[in-house]
């Protein structure tokens, strides 16, 4: 408090304030602006202030003294907002995880001190460097902190994260989408009009030359990513460019001839430890009863800091040693696979838990965090809960997306997480479709309609024979079939594509125009397909949901407060609300619009 100068040049100060504290000091600090701005402020114990100039604490920290354990949530709440105070006015990526990012400095240090030193040496054509590990390396989270720390220092820079999962779950389109939004980022336009790959790779080949620009590719698995994205920007960049990819295909990496690849191994037993620990005691050290097995634990998980994290959330509160031994046993016989270690923690998930987990693994991957909590929800009574146990789990995070007017929250999942629930769904359950090959592998077996939970499906591609079949569904009268158990409905549009006149029978406008789906409660479907929302669709649980260039004249039964939730657009009645029903409050109004 003597040194004024520190206090000033400091980027964030973190006061914790125990009950013993004068707050004569704190005080001083808060009248000074410049200070107070940088400031949080958190209650250790139970702190009395009784000087109402003095703000009121942003946590309060409650202690167990006797475990000497802090509540995670409200820690890992804590570390987020002294993460974004150091954040501050940067427009920068954030990490996918900002808990305890064990062993993260000293790697990032030495690969950008490489790359810094490459790039001195010649500045003559662009530079092209590759991480490559196994899934869950931390491979995503180096490049995220690499390109933290030196975007600044180019024209304009571009983080494509997960460009597998996205080019998987939309094929062509997804590279389309990829290729627009380098482009966006690095010349800060609104729009750009790509037709396909091809036109992408002519528009990305003249719109950037000779812009130095900061480009990394996430998670790139195939050679057709490199010929659309990494191909056309090593042609036009500027030579002081830098591009930065990271795969698991070594492979691939070299095809791409770059100056450097940078092999991510797991984390080293200390660090494997202190990153471990924070997830499992919420300390640096682990209770003197627990110390051996945990060793034993740490092992098993490989260095893999995703599978640290996990596994060290699964047993974090359990003191009880026979359940880690068997835990211990457990990844012993699995360790070989990483899918068997996150399984772990999946298999610890009460039952609701677990669809709300598999619902966002296939369903709402980078949708608005609200939207998720109103979809789970609806779906099982609770949304916020059931994302904040996911989150305490280490089995989601979320992330800011700051590429929009608005600055919102969207659902992240690692991506081995998200196989994970994937594969869950491929062998075990077969009960949600999230793309056209789980659509046609699932929906050709005849038992699959009856149970069938989630479907995300593109309104141009015919659903399989066998499911547009009366005989495989389950029967109502008069010969009308029914998806007794559809909760989660997802129509995406491509207005460049339609069906065959043959085939347009077989296409979901015609096929849920006479099932019903009356446990129905999420609906998205793109494109303005009706005028009034055909009877099939047209449960007591679902308003609606529409798209934005006509209303529906008719929708749905249901409750003014449960449509009001997500926003509507352009409704003009609603079936089932009456005079006394409050009115609809104007809420968001999006591109498409959903409701439940």
């Amino acid at each position: 408090m003597s040194d004024r100068t520190r206090l000033e040049n400091a980027k964030v100060i973190l006061c914790i304030i125990s009950r013993t504290f004068s707050n004569g000091d704190l005080k001083s600090m808060f009248s000074d602006g410049d200070i107070s701005s940088k400031i949080v402020h958190i209650s250790y114990g139970s702190y009395p202030s009784t000087d109402e100039s003095i703000p009121k604490p942003l946590f309060k920290m409650e202690v167990d003294f006797e475990s000497n354990e802090l509540d995670k949530g409200e820690f890992r709440k804590m570390v987020y907002t002294v993460v974004q105070t150091l954040k501050r006015h940067k427009e920068i990526m954030e990490p996918a995880e900002v808990d305890f990012p064990v062993g993260l400095a000293e790697r990032s240090c030495d690969i950008e001190i490489d790359i810094q030193d490459c790039m001195r040496m010649s500045g003559k054509s662009l530079r092209c460097f590759g991480l490559v590990g196994m899934g869950g390396a931390g491979k995503t989270t180096l490049a995220m902190s690499i390109y933290n720390k030196i975007h600044s220092k180019f024209e304009g820079s571009f983080f494509s994260v997960n460009t597998r999962a996205e080019v998987q779950d939309k094929g062509s389109l997804g590279l389309v989408a990829v290729q627009k939004k380098i482009v966006m980022n690095l010349l800060k336009k609104e729009d750009v009009k790509i037709n396909d790959v091809a036109h992408g790779k002519a528009v990305l080949a003249d719109k950037l030359s000779n812009v130095n620009a900061l480009v990394i590719l996430d998670d790139v698995d195939d050679n057709r990513h490199l010929d659309a994205l990494y191909k056309p920007l090593q042609s036009s960049l500027g030579p002081k460019s830098l591009v930065i990819i990271t795969t698991r295909d070594r492979k691939i990496l070299e095809s791409a001839k770059p100056t450097k690849i940078f092999d991510i191994e797991g984390l080293d037993k200390e660090m494997s430890k202190w990153l471990f620990y924070w997830h499992a005691f919420m300390r640096p050290k682990p209770p003197v009863e627990l110390e051996e097995v945990s060793e034993r634990v740490i092992e098993a998980c490989n260095g893999l800091p995703l599978a640290l994290k996990v596994v060290g959330s699964h047993l974090y509160n359990v003191s009880d040693k026979s359940y880690w031994e068997e835990s211990f046993t457990y990844l012993q016989k699995h360790k070989t696979e990483i899918f068997d270690v996150l399984r772990i923690s999946f298999d610890r998930l009460d039952s609701e838990e677990k669809e709300a987990f598999l619902d966002i693994c296939c369903f709402l991957i980078d949708e608005n965090e609200d939207l998720a909590c109103a979809v789970l929800n609806a779906c099982y009574g609770m949304g916020r809960t059931y994302l904040h146990e996911l989150q305490n789990k280490c089995l989601l995070t979320t992330y800011v997306d700051k590429r929009k007017k608005d600055v919102i929250r969207r659902i992240r999942v690692h991506d081995q997480l998200r196989h994970m629930g994937r594969r869950i769904i491929r062998e075990e359950r077969r009960d949600r479709a999230w793309d056209e090959e789980t659509a046609n592998d699932i929906l050709q077996d005849e038992r699959a309609p009856a149970s069938l939970r989630g479907l995300s499906v593109w309104s141009h591609i015919p659903l399989p024979v066998e499911a547009s079949h009366s005989g495989s569904l389950p029967q109502l009268s008069h010969g009308v079939t029914c998806l007794p158990r559809l909760r989660i409905l997802v129509v995406k549009d491509n207005m460049s594509k339609s069906a065959s006149t043959e085939q347009r029978r077989f296409c979901p406008h015609y096929i849920f125009n006479n099932v019903r789906c009356a446990e129905l409660r999420w609906l998205r479907w793109e494109g303005d397909p009706f005028q009034e929302l055909p009877r099939g669709l047209r449960s007591t649980k679902l308003g609606s949901c529409g798209a934005t260039s006509k209303p529906y004249k008719r929708t749905a039964h249901g409750k003014a407060t449960e449509i009001a939730a997500l926003g509507y657009e352009r409704l003009q009645r609603v079936d089932g609300i009456g005079h006394d029903e409050p009115q609809i409050p104007p809420i968001g109004i999006r591109a498409s619009c959903h409701f439940i």
